[in-house]
């Protein structure tokens, strides 16, 4: 509401005065209807800087303009000069007084000048102790008696920190009596309902401890006051001094437009559908109020009320373009903003176009603004109310719908209990049967697996010392070549092999099995990783393998039985697929981390990419292995044994470059 007071003011404070050429304004007539009659079109005005002249300088002064309607000069630190003169007619009443509508002006002066040149002073306003006004009344009003036929030359002096904006009228002093008691009824009526109004949500936000009526509660207080300070009933009625009231009301004024942009905000719910922008506009208002304010406080009174009213008039239209333009969205919210906001904006347009003289002045256009003020409060306080009762009755329904939820949750957990206890009744009858097949199952599983170490040591035994026996006769025979030296030859090639490839195959089997039975340990020992590596290699015929052994630490803890198995299978995973006439490359080194890295490449055929994810699994064979001996056990063995060592085993490359690697990292 004081949103639009200070556009109002704003207005009004920076419209021109109207200035013409014409010929001096007729003198004014008091006439015999005993009505208020306005002096515009009667006046002539002049500025005097500085506010130096004196009654008779300045009625000798040049520049002396006609003033066709009521006094609109802004915030200015000249003082403004208007001549008047007037007449009564032959049976008009003969007490009068003149009354200027602004309750707040500093200091009036009126000057009359009688027929014999002398003038009389008359004075009153803000900055002049309410016990010395001429008559105890809001604003300024001189009482004055004129004789029939007679004219006065009237000078009248104003000089404000406030917007200097005023009509004169003339009033009867009955009329104007009249008129102050029907006034006063009114203004009793207007703030009696707002202190209902303040007790009856001081309660209510008290009972609800809601944001909506915390806030308008503010808005109500902040502007009632304004309000109440704007026409100058706490003034007159507590003698208050111009150095109180003057802070008040522009300090009032300043928390009313924050005050004001947060409420409007949460009037068009704004948080909710544009939080950032909604906190932006609170921000800059508050922001804007507080300059006002400290100037106020400080002294520039009109500085910080013009920052004030300047930024209300932005303020309004954004609200009301944003309101209009949210309504034809169809939120509901921006419809009744515009409604309840709209009754307060008539009036304050309704008083606008008053003050400029396009509407006749008279009871209904002096106070629009603070009819509609007031309407605008009440309606605004009925849609808190609506929106409180409509927001208990969203809650009565949510909690009534949340009792029957609960309830019917209840139930259904109690057939959910049910049905679940009878469940674990039979679960536990089938476990119960369960573990009496899984014991039986166990007692057969221990027994296959003594039988299965018992036919794993027969192997170990009986195929181990035929081997060793082959192998070594192979030897003497090789060394004795008196024989047939070509069949001797051949024989003993041929024994070495069959003895290798069986060696190998009984490893293999020997090793997952000790890979897998719960009796296999892992027994790690500090030995040469150099002298192991040398020792493996030179099972391999001369030029198959290439080695390049570095640096290599002098010792590794790890189990040799083992690594070797590894090596070995990595190797003759090579062997295998690296065709005959291109050797098998071997490459050990210590990885920055210390761990010991065995890289063993081939040249071959690239791996299939399905096949690539299945390497590492226990027998898995690919197709290019399927022709090939083996039982793939080779790189799963390599795995488990890198497992057991705390290491890893990894494809570097498939053969898309012709070679396929894998690396072997032991931790040092």
């Amino acid at each position: 509401m004081t949103i639009l007071l200070a556009i109002f003011l704003f207005f009004s404070s920076i419209c021109p005065l109207a200035a013409c050429s014409e010929p001096p304004p007729a003198p004014l007539v008091l006439p015999e209807s005993a009505q208020a009659v306005s002096a515009s079109g009667h006046m002539l005005m002049l500025r005097d800087p500085g506010g130096t002249l004196g009654p008779g300088a300045v009625q000798a002064a040049p520049g002396w303009r006609a003033l066709p309607a009521t006094v609109s000069a802004g915030y200015t630190d000249d003082a403004i000069w208007l001549r008047l003169d007037v007449a009564r007619a032959a049976h008009a009443p003969e007490e009068w007084v003149l009354r200027f509508s602004n309750a707040v002006l500093d200091d009036v002066r009126l000057y009359r000048q009688d027929v014999a040149g002398h003038w009389t002073l008359q004075v009153a306003g803000a900055d002049v102790a309410r016990g010395a006004w001429p008559v105890d009344a809001r604003q300024v009003v001189f009482p004055f008696r004129l004789q029939d036929g007679e004219t006065e030359r009237w000078l009248v002096r104003l000089h404000s920190k406030k917007a200097m904006s005023t009509e004169l009228t003339m009033w009867p002093r009955a009329a104007f009596d009249a008129s102050s008691r029907r006034e006063y009824l009114y203004y009793g009526l207007q703030f009696g309902s707002y202190l209902l109004l303040i007790l009856f949500h001081v309660f209510f936000w008290r009972m609800t401890r809601e944001a909506h009526s915390g806030w308008y509660l503010l808005y109500v207080l902040t502007n009632a006051t304004t309000e109440a300070l704007t026409i100058a009933i706490p003034q007159q009625i507590f003698s208050m001094p111009n150095w109180l009231s003057d802070p008040m009301l522009g300090v009032s004024m300043a928390m009313s437009i924050a005050i004001g942009a947060r409420f409007s905000t949460l009037q068009l719910e704004l948080p909710a559908l544009f939080p950032r922008f909604s906190r932006g506009v609170v921000g800059v208002t508050a922001a804007a109020a507080l300059t006002g304010a400290v100037l106020i406080l400080c002294g520039n009174y009109a500085a910080g009320v013009l920052v004030v009213q300047g930024t209300a008039l932005p303020l309004i239209v954004l609200f009301v373009v944003l309101a209009a333009w949210l309504a034809l969205r169809g939120h509901r919210p921006a419809r009744a903003f515009l409604l309840i906001f709209g009754v307060f904006y008539a009036g304050v347009l309704v008083s606008f176009l008053r003050n400029m003289a396009v509407l006749p002045p008279n009871f209904w256009t002096n106070h629009a603004a603070t009819l509609g003020a007031f309407f605008h409060m009440m309606l605004m306080s009925l849609r808190l109310n609506r929106r409180y009762a409509e927001l208990r009755r969203a809650k009565d329904m949510a909690q009534a719908e949340a009792v029957l939820a609960v309830r019917a949750l209840n139930e259904r957990l109690e057939g959910l209990v049910a049905l679940r206890t009878d469940a674990l009744q039979q679960e536990i009858g089938r476990r119960a049967v369960l573990e009496a097949d899984l014991r039986a199952a166990l007692a057969v599983e221990t027994r296959t697996r003594e039988e299965q170490q018992d036919f794993v040591a027969m192997v170990s035994h009986e195929f181990h010392t035929p081997l060793a026996i082959i192998n070594t006769t192979a030897q003497q025979i090789a060394r004795n070549p008196d024989a047939a030296w070509v069949k001797t030859l051949q024989r003993c090639q041929n024994l070495r092999e069959a003895s290798g490839r069986m060696t190998a195959l009984v490893d293999e089997y020997l090793s997952a099995d000790r890979m897998e039975t719960s009796a296999a340990t892992f027994r790690p020992q500090s030995c040469d990783p150099r002298l192991l590596l040398e020792t493996v290699l030179a099972e391999w015929p001369e030029g198959r393998v290439e080695a390049t052994l570095p640096v290599l630490p002098a010792r590794l803890r790890c189990d040799p039985g083992l690594l070797r198995v590894a090596l070995r299978n990595l190797l003759s995973n090579a062997d295998r697929h690296a065709p005959q006439v291109l050797a098998i490359c071997v490459h050990a080194a210590v990885d920055g981390d210390g761990s010991l890295q065995i890289t063993v490449s081939n040249p071959g055929d690239p791996l299939p990419a399905d096949e690539i994810p299945r390497l590492f699994q226990k027998y898995f064979r690919g197709r290019i292995a399927q022709h090939k001996p083996g039982a793939g056990l080779g790189l799963y063995l390599v795995q488990r044994i890198a497992a057991l060592h705390g290491g890893k085993v990894t494809l570097d490359s498939a053969g898309g470059d012709g070679v396929v690697s894998f690396s072997l990292h032991i931790p040092g």
